[in-house]
């Protein structure tokens, strides 16, 4: 008799019971029923595909945006006695082959690859071979362009049904909205397809926003007071390391986690997070998808992200357990001006781009009318400079004329050189005495040109270092290349010189056939993104409530977020002002300690009292420290 799907629930997971809509959406899958699952995050969507491959024969075949995710999923199946494997860049072909083999020979109950791996000659060939029981689209959200993380590859995941035409797909999501449902189900043909929408609100998770000017400050004191794991999201590698510097400094146990870190270092992270001995982890949105870490009590967002979708998946990363968590962002005003920056940058105008291609063709020497299929080398550091324009805005711009098939960029353009230096071996080069002192003076030189080197990779021009130190182009590539093998560098090189070419016609500029009408729609969809976060940072009302509209649920007010304690707290101002003197009476403290004692929803009261007992000197400031005047 086979086992029924509570049965195998418990025999590898150990649970009585499912959760959400675990069971209804195994069900579906079971009758072979195309499926869409949108489940908050930490509701457990991996079980609404693992429980039913294992109670079918052949394998479930899983499509992951990323290999950190993949491996997670792997490893916690294989932990659970289930054979499960991946495909993966870096491995031989050989390796590839002997595990589509064990697949083709049923010895593989769950396959994971990446969406680019369908488009591949030697997968589809393989596919035929295999017995495939479902398909299985994670992060299902990525394939729409009204998704917060639109992959232009998911796309392509729709091939897979003219490729095994019988076989059931389930899509998986923490985080869509209306129109991104819609667009799920059109791309993966799911016509008859079952819908299975949760609401995106945890009752345990309460929503805050904290007005500062001091961030780091106001930081210093959310993460010392609290003793559970706790993560901090920002927007750049680069603030991912200043953040870890900064809390490190004080002495709590934190580390960075980015994209641009090698594979050994996420890991080791990773296994310290998980164990229990790092506390905090500061990182990009790079950190997060598959990582189970049921008790995470603090999400804090240094940044707010770009979309209230986005910073939803990522604040549900708290409180998985159950208990009480809190989701936080750290705002001010400047937080407007560096969204109104984003898009300005991301897009520019049209005309900004008509002015490029123009002055691109003048640099270049190109007259108007056909051309042949050249290659033009290129140096956007040298064409900015020439004509004081920002980098970021032209290589947005170029990319637009590259999609538009106007030109076309070469990969070292769209990818190019990169370079990061570790601090204590470049200081202990520097120092070195039997080192030669024309390899000191080019590390001095990288490090007067290129800002943030001990922090991040930066974009490099190996020409321009080349001139400025008097050096050949390849003498530079060469020192760059001594540097990583002694461990002081990490160089990524560009494959190839950086070139631009006309395809067919080089146009006057103001003929550019842009498609302005994809231009516009992609600019009005980051656009529209950006407004439903400004929507909540600005709300007065139930940030639960908020969220729950956004994603077209009807909620009550949640009584828990930052708003709601506003609105419903009772605290007298007596009560306060005897707190603010119990806590002076024992040390002197600042501000933002003073603030951690409350819940947010008291912050006004609290300010007001502050000011009202300085005025009347009950309290004075000594050293940024409030004490008590007795």
């Amino acid at each position: 008799m086979e086992p029924t799907k509570q049965e195998v629930l418990e025999h590898y997971w150990g649970y009585q019971s499912f959760r959400y809509d675990q069971a209804d959406i195994i069900d579906s899958v079971l009758t072979k029923t195309d499926t869409l699952a949108v489940m908050p995050t930490g509701a457990g969507k991996s079980i609404c595909y693992q429980v039913p491959g294992i109670m079918s024969l052949g394998t479930t075949l899983v499509i992951s945006p990323l290999i950190a995710l993949m491996k997670d999923q792997i490893s916690g199946l294989k932990r659970r006695n289930i054979s499960a494997h991946g495909i993966f860049s870096g491995q031989s072909k050989r390796e590839q082959d002997i595990i589509l083999d064990n697949v083709a020979y049923g010895e593989v109950k769950f396959l994971f690859i990446s969406p680019e791996r369908i488009r591949t000659r030697l997968f589809q060939d393989r596919l035929q071979k295999m017995d495939i029981n479902l398909i299985v689209v994670d992060e299902a959200h990525c394939i729409s362009e009204w998704g917060h993380d639109f992959r232009p590859e998911y796309r392509k995941i729709s091939t897979l049904r003219e490729l095994l035409p019988s076989v059931p797909v389930l899509a998986l999501t923490a985080t869509a909205t209306a129109t991104v449902v819609e667009d799920i189900l059109s791309n993966l043909e799911m016509v008859e397809g079952r819908k299975f929408i949760s609401s995106p609100i945890r009752s345990n998770l309460s929503y805050s926003l904290l007005h500062t000017e001091s961030k780091r400050l106001m930081l210093n004191t959310i993460v010392q007071i609290d003793r559970g794991s706790i993560i901090i999201y920002v927007n750049t590698r680069r603030t991912s390391k200043e953040i870890e510097r900064h809390l490190s400094r004080i002495g709590l146990s934190c580390a960075a986690y980015h994209g641009g870190m090698s594979r050994t270092e996420r890991e080791t992270v990773i296994d310290q997070w998980e164990s229990g001995s790092l506390k905090i982890i500061t990182a990009t949105k790079a950190f997060g998808m598959g990582i189970d870490k049921a008790n995470v009590r603090k999400v804090i967002h240094f940044q707010p992200p770009t979309s209230l979708e986005a910073y939803v998946q990522e604040a549900g990363r708290a409180g998985r357990d159950g208990n009480p968590a809190e989701a936080i962002i750290l705002y001010n005003k400047s937080d407007l001006l560096k969204y109104e920056k984003l898009v300005n940058e991301t897009f520019p105008s049209i005309e900004f781009i008509q002015d490029t291609y123009r002055k691109m063709s003048q640099f270049l020497e190109v007259a108007s009318g056909v051309t042949e299929y050249e290659f033009y080398p290129f140096y956007t550091a040298e064409f900015c400079k020439e004509y004081g324009l920002g980098k970021l805005k032209v290589a947005n711009a170029l990319k637009i004329l590259h999609q538009s098939k106007i030109i076309h960029l070469s990969d070292a353009i769209l990818n190019p050189s990169k370079l990061t230096l570790d601090e204590s071996a470049t200081k202990a080069l520097i120092a070195n005495r039997y080192i030669s002192p024309k390899m000191v003076e080019f590390v001095k030189l990288l490090l007067r040109t290129y800002e943030s080197l001990f922090l991040d990779y930066v974009i490099i021009d190996e020409r321009h270092v080349s001139k400025k130190f008097g050096v050949t182009k390849n003498e530079t590539i060469s020192a760059l290349n001594w540097l990583q093998k002694k461990q002081v560098a990490k160089y990524k090189q560009a494959h190839q010189g950086p070139t631009v070419s006309y395809l067919q016609y080089r146009f006057d500029a103001r003929d550019l056939p842009i498609d302005k009408k994809l231009y516009k729609a992609s600019k009005q969809r980051m656009t529209d993104a950006i407004d439903s976060m400004k929507a909540y940072l600005n709300t007065e009302n139930c940030r639960q409530k908020l969220i729950a509209d956004h994603f077209d649920f009807k909620e009550d007010d949640c009584h828990s977020c930052d708003n709601c304690l506003k609105k419903y707290d009772k605290t007298d101002m007596l009560e306060v002002e005897f707190e603010i003197t119990y806590l002076l009476r024992k040390k002197s403290r600042t501000v933002h300690e003073i603030y951690s004692h409350f819940n947010t929803g008291s912050r006004d009261k609290v300010r007001e009292m502050l000011i009202e007992m300085e005025e009347e000197h009950l309290i004075r400031i000594e050293h940024d420290r409030l004490v008590l005047n007795e």
